[in-house]
């Protein structure tokens, strides 16, 4: 078997709008910008299925799953082949590194079949310190103002009360310096690993699931306020979605830093004034993740594995930060903040460095790519069925595209369809306390995703819903039984 060896770093909730790769000219990425500047740099890479837990179904089978509600949220089924279930036998050896609490709840099934597991615990709420450790004794919400309590009257209230004393525990132990962080504690595991196998001479798979820079943003100093400063807000936009300076001055430097929001809008679960702190707070959590990752590069180089191995770079979603009127994932509504994902592929050595490609790409695309990668033959399909496509052939130049569209959905409410030029949503599932009709968004220009062109471009709308309709069709799923109509469905979202 001829091939490389593949490190997959994958980071939780990160903006794509946050990364000096992808645009952003205030926060400090330095690391990630190296890495983009010596990689192939994708611009049109989408999940097929939102969020944390539905992205790794993607990466991990390669197959869509987004209009099937079994197939979100859900554990693996015992018999979904997984990649480290693909790669068993073939000589190549697979660790999972992670600090997502998320994945290691019971039952989910996430961590299975890797040769090895490591699972680094605290981040988050994570079940880590339990209430009455003495550790903890002194721990009370009252003392950090950085929480924000849904009223009393809130059926979430208990909810999130529980989350934010278990966070203030866990923080009680594991402690609030930088070295203590997940970022930090995940990357050094990783080396560890790496140093361990640094004899080994059969190719490697190591999978490396960073938490960071999804909430809480608990960041230790000076890392939660470097960008409190920062002006303009670069979060502010015109009609057509460009990034402009905000006219009205909005002074943030006294404004209390929010370390943890319930989903919601604007208006209700936080200020105006503490949305832009909030941005900045966040701003500050990707620079923290980028420092940690520089040190994991400086690693790999100085154990000579930039030579020998690809590296690949992604996320799972973006972050909602009020580009619609709501923070985090209040709502399944699939704009461009939380669908529009980084994908970085650096190859062995930086060939083919210091390129962007165009193609449109998406979560499935993964799998395929990292067993062709590691120099083993397309997945058999008596094993498993792969929707997605090998992109080496992308990075190398020899081909320019694998598919004319995106398709995707989050909790089986509601679909997209995107191309370069077009960006699609469509409800399924209408939402009577907030009605919500198909939206089309004109791109690249409306990067944010804020002139709905819909009445405009009805025929175009149309067109790509059939579209969608025909891609599912085609995957044999039955998600989209029973959905009206285009224009059935605004008629019902005006209502």
């Amino acid at each position: 078997m001829s091939g490389m060896n593949v490190i997959v770093v994958v980071c939780n909730s990160l903006h794509l709008g946050f990364l000096g790769s992808y645009g952003n000219a205030w926060i400090e990425t330095p690391h990630l910008d190296r890495l983009a500047a010596e990689g192939v740099v994708f611009d049109h890479h989408f999940p097929e299925n939102l969020t944390t837990l539905p992205t790794r179904r993607s990466w991990w089978t390669g197959r869509y799953g987004f209009p099937k509600p079994e197939l979100g949220w859900t554990p693996l089924e015992p018999d979904e082949r997984i990649l480290p279930d693909l790669l068993m036998g073939q000589g190549v050896r697979t660790a999972f590194i992670s600090d997502v609490p998320l994945l290691r709840e019971v039952g989910l099934g996430y961590g299975r079949g890797f040769d090895e597991v490591i699972w680094i615990r605290g981040e988050g709420y994570d079940p880590l310190v339990p209430a009455g450790d003495p550790r903890a004794k002194n721990v009370r919400l009252e003392d950090e103002p950085g929480l924000r309590l849904p009223p009393d009257d809130d059926p979430d209230h208990e909810l999130w009360k529980g989350r934010w004393r278990q966070l203030l525990r866990n923080r009680a132990v594991i402690g609030r310096e930088e070295e203590q962080s997940g970022p930090a504690r995940t990357v050094g595991a990783a080396i560890e690993w790496l140093e361990r196998h640094q004899a080994d001479e059969s190719p490697f798979l190591l999978w490396l699931d960073l938490f960071s820079p999804h909430g809480p943003w608990d960041s230790p100093a000076p890392y939660r306020d470097m960008y409190v400063t920062i002006e303009p807000d670069e979060f502010e936009t015109d009609e057509e979605g460009d990034l402009v300076d905000d006219d009205e001055e909005i002074d943030i430097e006294d404004v209390q830093s929010l370390v943890d929001v319930p989903a919601g809008a604007v208006g209700d679960v936080l200020s105006e004034a503490e949305l832009f702190r909030l941005r900045r707070t966040y701003a500050g959590a990707v620079t923290l993740v980028d420092r940690w990752l520089g040190v994991l590069f400086d690693a790999l180089r100085g154990m000579g594995r930039m030579d020998d191995t690809m590296i690949v770079f992604t996320s799972d979603q973006g972050e909602p930060l009020g580009e619609h009127g709501y923070v985090r994932r209040f709502r399944p509504w699939l704009n461009e903040e939380l669908i529009h994902t980084p994908l970085i592929v650096r190859m062995p050595k930086g060939a083919f460095g210091g390129t962007r490609r165009l193609a449109l790409v998406q979560t499935v695309d993964l799998l395929p790519t990292v067993v062709s990668a590691l120099g083993l033959p397309p997945i058999d399909p008596d094993q498993a069925v792969i929707h997605g496509h090998d992109l080496l052939p992308i990075i190398r130049g020899e081909q320019t595209r694998v598919r004319d569209y995106a398709c995707l959905g989050m909790d089986a409410a509601e679909f997209a369809i995107r191309n370069h030029l077009w960006h699609l949503v469509v409800p399924v599932e209408v939402d009577p306390d907030e009605p919500r009709s198909p939206e089309l968004y004109r791109k690249p220009e409306d990067r944010w995703d804020q002139n709905n062109v819909i009445e405009q471009h009805r025929e175009v709308a149309e067109h790509l819903e059939l579209t969608l309709r025909r891609f599912i069709d085609a995957l044999g799923k039955d998600g989209l039984d029973g959905l009206p109509p285009l224009r059935e469905i605004a008629r019902l979202g005006s209502g």
